[in-house]
């Protein structure tokens, strides 16, 4: 029988598909963990016997063209390299694949889970047992005592009566629904009382798939899976799981479904015992330990970060502010391109110190406001106003967290020293217009209100590790040439807010994954470094250079043409050079689905737009499969002057 490999995707149990040089050529999930690696790895050429150690040697195993049927299965311990062990049951069987070759698969039963059904179901034979018993003894009394037949039928009909009371009283005593179905699909006249709450019905007698509330499109597909369960023509343990595992509750719940098979004296299959547990206080505890977790990672944050959370803090309330402008006008025109880059930003900035319901918030009114591109309506620019309203209350909510932790004047207007920036500039520009006060007036705007560039850099770092790390890639820590160059932040604030874009696109754009940097001749950790300069002979006036690289891939020029041409642009007449430069253009991405990471288009357009309003500019030189660089070039100002911020910020 061919079969296809995807059929085993959803077992809980593990499954191995080998070669005959014992090489994994598939495995599911489950088995990844259990082996501690990534199905990725697995699959790449890894034979079986390096990813365990069994306590025993697995009969067949190195001899894998002599396993001409299913091996009995046999229990062993093993132990991992990635210090992995546990008790397990391995068999073997041939089987060939959707292209006709044979291949064996590896079933590996987890056998303290079966220990603990067998203690379960021995318990209840016990308990038959027992009514058997007392039923020979019924009969041994029948044939002694036949003269009193009738008062004998009597007391054992009380006893059998007052049997099935106590076996019901148990069944209504468990706090899991509990009832059982044939092969035919009837529900027999066995269930527990807590069926009313968790499936909202007493099943006896009902269809299986009208219990479980089975859309019509879904239950030929149901009655397969069943049929194909009865038949056994895999392990019940393999095929349970590909049944239905929640049902649909009218109140919210969270009911979990589990199957067991329950076997005739021959072992034959007689039904199928569904165990149905309300686990909604389990994913609750589950998703408020989350919560938790991401509270601390902010906690960290602000611990750690006091000067960046400020910034990010102001940064914020000024995009907020442009936002609220945007959304409470009552008839357009309407800048989307704006309040993509606006929601993006802000976004991206909440991600950095996990201020996870604003980043959240961010995604969701993204994804109504690319709905109201295609098609614009009022009552959806309408939920749109009210989700951008929804980040403000959430941004307040931090607001308020952040001063319990840090106090009022983490929240300050200005960035606090002794005075404010801006009358501490005036200071400087009154001491300049002395005699020899020039040097004095740098000096003292270097020491009191310059920072260097590397400070609002060096948390990025984080960010691209964290990334690194959700999309399977390595990154070694970022390299900063350079950057003791100083500035003043509250003219660069909102340039240095957008970079967070680039390095977040370098790790999910640029750099490879690790097997595919290896066979490259790469290291397998990806590279990003960041060169700062200061031009200082620059006309008319000296510039601020910032250099991001990476050793990534590398921007495909055919890949720009080919989404060009979908937007009906014409490049023939343009170089690759001129090509890659419409990465900044609005709304352009090479990704075809959006996800939380990319797939907006609007980040590279924040940098760019970011760069012009300093009247500067931004440009991108990338080598395919050797890596990117992005320039950025940028007035370096001296001198703080309110106007050239959106707010009036203070040291």
């Amino acid at each position: 029988m061919k079969i296809q490999y995807s059929l085993f995707d959803t077992l809980l149990e593990p499954v191995f598909v080998l070669n005959t040089e014992q090489k994994v050529v598939y495995c599911n999930e489950t088995a990844a963990l259990v082996a501690g690696l990534s199905i990725r790895k697995i699959t790449k050429g890894m034979k079986f016997c390096d990813l365990f150690e069994f306590s025993e040697p697995i009969e067949g195993l190195n001899e894998l063209i002599n396993v001409c049927d299913a091996t009995p299965y046999k229990e062993v311990t093993f132990k991992t390299p990635q210090g992995g062990e546990g008790k397990v049951q391995i068999t073997l069987q041939p089987i060939f694949d959707s292209m006709g070759d044979k291949n064996w698969i590896v079933f590996v039963r987890d056998v303290t889970l079966e220990e603990r059904l067998q203690k379960k179901y021995r318990a209840e034979l016990e308990q038959k047992e027992g009514v058997i018993k007392a039923l020979e003894d019924a009969k041994a009394q029948l044939e002694n005592y036949s003269k009193n037949l009738e008062q004998m039928v009597a007391d054992r009909t009380r006893e059998l009566s007052r049997l099935n009371q106590t076996m019901s009283a148990l069944l209504d005593s468990l706090g899991q629904g509990f009832f059982i179905f044939n092969p035919q699909g009837h529900i027999l006249d066995v269930s527990s009382k807590a069926c009313e709450n968790t499936v909202e019905c007493k099943p006896d007698g009902k269809l299986i798939w009208d219990v479980l509330k089975l859309p019509e499109n879904k239950v030929e597909g149901f009655k397969k899976w069943m049929q194909t369960l009865f038949m056994e023509m895999l392990p019940f343990e393999d095929l349970a799981p590909l049944g239905p595992t929640t049902f649909e509750h009218s109140q919210s719940r969270n009911i979990a479904l589990e199957y067991h098979p329950l076997r005739s004296s021959e072992g034959t299959m007689d039904g199928v015992v569904v165990v149905a547990s309300d686990i909604t206080s389990l994913v609750e505890a589950q998703k408020q330990a989350e919560n938790e977790k991401e509270h601390a990672k902010l906690i960290i944050n602000m611990i750690k970060s006091k000067r960046e959370i400020h910034r990010f803090i102001q940064e914020a309330q000024g995009l907020l502010m442009s936002i609220r402008e945007e959304v409470s006008k009552d008839e357009g025109p309407y800048d989307s391109e704006s309040l993509y880059r606006h929601l993006h930003t802000l976004k991206g900035g909440a991600a950095l110190f996990s201020v996870t319901e604003v980043a959240e918030s961010c995604h969701q009114a993204e994804t109504i406001l690319s709905e109201l591109k295609d098609n614009w309506t009022h009552p959806a620019f309408i939920a749109l106003r009210g989700k951008c309203f929804e980040i403000e209350d959430d941004f307040f909510k931090f607001l308020h967290e952040t001063r319990e932790i840090l106090g009022s004047s983490a929240l300050s207007e200005e960035r606090q020293i002794e005075i404010a920036i801006s009358k501490l500039n005036d200071i400087a520009r009154k001491v300049g217009t002395l005699p020899g006060g020039g040097t004095v007036a740098q000096e003292l705007l270097l020491e009191l209100a310059m920072e260097p560039v590397s400070r609002f850099l060096e948390p990025y770092n984080e960010v691209m590790l964290r990334l690194a790390e959700r999309v399977d890639k390595m990154m070694a820590p970022m390299k900063i040439s350079n950057g003791s160059v100083m500035v003043i932040p509250e003219i660069y604030n909102s340039l240095f807010s957008t970079l967070v874009h680039a390095f977040r696109n370098a790790v999910d754009h640029g750099i490879e994954l690790p097997d595919q940097r290896v066979d490259l001749g790469k290291p397998a950790e990806g590279q990003v470094e960041v060169e700062l300069e200061v031009l200082h002979h620059a006309t008319p006036r000296p510039l601020l250079q910032i250099r991001i690289k990476d050793d990534g891939g590398g921007i495909d020029p055919s890949k720009i043409r080919e989404k060009l041409a979908k937007r009906m642009v014409d490049t023939r007449n343009k170089s690759d050079q001129e090509v890659i430069q419409h990465i900044f253009d609005s709304q352009f991405s090479t990704r075809e689905q959006v996800t939380d990471i990319s797939g907006r288009g609007v980040g590279m357009d924040a940098i760019k737009v970011a760069a012009e309003e300093l009247q500067g500019r931004v440009w991108v030189d990338s080598e395919l499969g050797k890596g990117t660089t992005l320039l950025i070039e940028v007035p370096y100002i001296t001198e703080f002057k309110k106007a050239q911020t959106k707010t009036a910020a203070a040291a």
